[in-house]
């Protein structure tokens, strides 16, 4: 089991070197990964944002509280649309230089 250990440090070690040194057109492998999983983060937020906004309340009588969303749903879904893209063109551009790069020894 320790030698598996050891073998994985090591592993995770390259590849985070290899990461760090190889150059995109926006900086590093290291800098990418860390816009692609932000950019992620960000659709995600947004989408959970959108769901909770278009719930749509059964109201029983005049009287009881009507709920208005507001937030522009159609803007944020644009905003959705617009991240998206931009995530899977910066996701491919990472796949096709991960088929590029050898890892780097230690």
């Amino acid at each position: 089991m320790e030698n598996n250990i050891v073998e994985l440090t090591n592993l995770v070690q390259r590849i985070n070197k290899t990461n760090s040194n190889t150059a995109l057109s926006s900086g590093t492998l290291s800098d990418a990964l860390a816009q692609r999983d932000t950019l992620g983060l960000k659709c995600s937020v947004l989408s959970g944002l959108i769901q909770n906004a278009s719930i749509v309340s059964t109201r029983y009588s005049q009287s009881e509280v009507k709920l208005v969303s507001t937030v522009d749903i159609a803007a944020l879904q644009r905003q959705i649309d617009s991240l998206a893209r931009e995530h899977r063109l910066l996701d491919s551009q990472i796949q096709q230089l991960n088929w590029a790069v050898e890892l780097e020894d230690l």
